[in-house]
């Protein structure tokens, strides 16, 4: 089986070239924004897409923003690397997540949540952890669709059950050998994405176990609300915020933002 998953991975069609350079900038302490804003504005489709999720309505702005400079100002380099990676996503040629029982669309959806609430929630007070994801946040759920590559590769007719994330893994392993998230981790270290990147997405359900484990408690907890396929009630994350030391309130405003938002688009 491990043979097949890794065959699996590295014939998952890679990123675009220009993900890749940002890739690289992003991986070096200094980072160089203008060599960053660059790449972006070399790739007529990246810097098109990147212009309109910085336009989201959600945003707020009261004016568009019309350059790459000025999205890179106000969203920062972490979250325009986020928005790169699900505009390459939304671009892939593999687009078949129906082991799940959900669309493409639901599980955009999905993430889009997820993200928004840990924006919400962490932008003011902790922004740092945003900043040192690189992007993780926008893609938090990059595992099902990796696991859904390897069943379609091998051949292998299953549906999913489970709709916790954490018992979600578990049939993912029983079945697969690996978690999703585990089988992403190996995809993003054959793309040769940074350690805390990895080590981050793997353990986003584990987080006693990682490198940032507050970091990875963050992520735990917008998975355990938003998942593939419901919103859960907020006291299913307030022990592991209590356990990381995150001040439940905060979360919670956070939350009820954006389940009111959900209301309003509904």
């Amino acid at each position: 089986m491990l043979s097949t998953l890794l065959y699996s991975i590295e014939s998952f069609q890679p990123l675009p070239e220009s993900i890749n350079k940002m890739n690289e900038i992003c991986q070096i302490d200094d980072i160089d924004i203008k060599a960053f804003i660059r790449v972006i504005e070399s790739d007529p489709i990246l810097y098109t897409d990147i212009l309109h999720y910085a336009n989201a309505p959600y945003h707020g702005f009261r004016y568009p923003i019309i350059s790459i400079s000025q999205a890179v100002a106000l969203f920062g380099t972490s979250a325009i690397r986020g928005m790169s990676l699900t505009a390459a996503l939304k671009a892939h040629p593999y687009t078949d997540i129906s082991p799940y029982g959900i669309s493409m669309n639901e599980w955009f959806s999905v993430m889009e949540k997820q993200q928004r609430f840990l924006d919400l929630w962490l932008g003011k007070k902790h922004r740092s952890i945003l900043q040192s994801l690189g992007g993780l946040t926008f893609i938090l759920e990059i595992g099902r669709l990796v696991s859904s590559y390897v069943l379609m590769l091998t051949k292998t007719s299953y549906n999913f059950v489970e709709h916790d994330p954490i018992k979600l893994s578990v049939e993912e392993n029983e079945l697969l050998g690996n978690s999703g998230d585990q089988l992403a981790g190996r995809l993003f270290e054959f793309w040769n994405f940074d350690d805390l990147f990895i080590n981050s997405l793997c353990n986003s359900l584990k987080p006693d176990g990682a490198i940032e484990p507050k970091t990875c408690a963050a992520l735990m907890c917008a998975r355990s609300l938003f998942t593939l396929k419901d919103i859960q009630p907020f006291e299913e994350i307030e022990p592991i915020l209590v356990k990381f030391g995150f001040h439940v309130n905060d979360a919670r405003v956070a939350y009820e933002i954006l389940l009111s938002a959900e209301e309003i688009d509904d």
